[in-house]
């Protein structure tokens, strides 16, 4: 038996499908069903299978692994929501105005519409899903989604990046769990006095990519003396601000008690801590 992780198409989430039969053959981007709970009763859902394995506490049993003919169908059947997309949108709008529809999707085997909004208020839906759940004739699920699960599930988002030079279908639309990216990481990369504007995204939120190379730099800033603590500059014995430094260069910015700035390479700082020490 093996493990392969996959992303739900209906809730966006990922998991870690269990006993998949060794002799089942998986591979990228292929249609897998298995077993969710649900208010303690066993559903079964549809996920995208992806090659690289996810560490996730979250497993679920496999159920089976959709045919050629089922991928066709279900296809066909997303076009359906598709085409129903346009009406929700129009009314959904209608009832709660600062919401931005994104899509909608359909699950055959539980024959249930899910319709996915964002919006940063939470609302109560009541007689509006109701009356949609009359007018349709299907189980229907209001799922609001997150600026980045937005740009994920949005079926015109790959056209965003066009002119554009991030690689939006890697960042945005790739089937890892989506990454939380703070104003802490850009100052722990030296990026916080650029206009933050130029560091979002469609979404709104800082580029995913802001996190490339953040394990590097928490690696190595820690050979380097705290920005604003006080140091002694190597050449004479005055003490200085460390106001910034560089860790590809190995230099460290020093503002002196005179208004003076230095570039001093961190050997010679640490030639003179322990100079000093001596």
């Amino acid at each position: 038996m093996k493990t392969i992780a996959v992303l739900d198409y209906f809730l966006n989430k990922n998991f870690n499908v269990t006993d998949v039969p060794d002799d089942v053959e998986i591979k990228h981007w292929d249609k897998i069903a298995y077993f969710l709970e649900e208010k303690w009763t066993q559903k079964e859902s549809i996920g995208t299978a992806i090659w690289y394995p996810i560490e996730l506490d979250r497993k679920v049993p496999f159920s089976r692994k959709l045919t050629a003919d089922e991928c066709l169908e279900f296809a066909k059947q997303q076009d359906f929501a598709l085409k129903l997309f346009p009406m929700f949108k129009k009314k959904f709008k209608a009832n709660f105005q600062w919401s931005k529809p994104v899509t909608a999707r359909y699950n055959p085997i539980t024959d249930q519409l899910y319709f996915y909004f964002f919006s940063e208020e939470r609302y109560v839906f009541g007689d509006f899903v109701k009356e949609l759940r009359s007018e349709l004739g299907k189980n229907i699920f209001l799922f609001q989604v997150w600026a980045r699960d937005m740009m994920r599930i949005d079926p015109n988002a790959a056209v965003y990046s066009v002119g554009t030079d991030c690689w939006m279908a890697i960042a945005c639309q790739w089937y890892w769990p989506l990454p939380s990216v703070e104003v802490e990481n850009i100052a722990m990369q030296w990026l916080d006095w650029r206009d933050i504007e130029r560091l979002k995204w469609r979404c709104g939120k800082l580029k995913c990519s802001l996190l490339y190379e953040l394990e590097i730099y928490m690696k190595e800033s820690k050979e380097f003396p705290e920005r604003g603590s006080t140091v002694v500059c190597p050449w004479w014995e005055q003490k200085g601000i460390v106001s910034s430094y560089n860790i590809i260069t190995k230099e460290v910015v020093i503002k002196t008690e005179e208004g003076g700035v230095l570039r001093v390479p961190l050997s010679l700082l640490k030639w003179a801590k322990e100079k000093v020490k001596a």
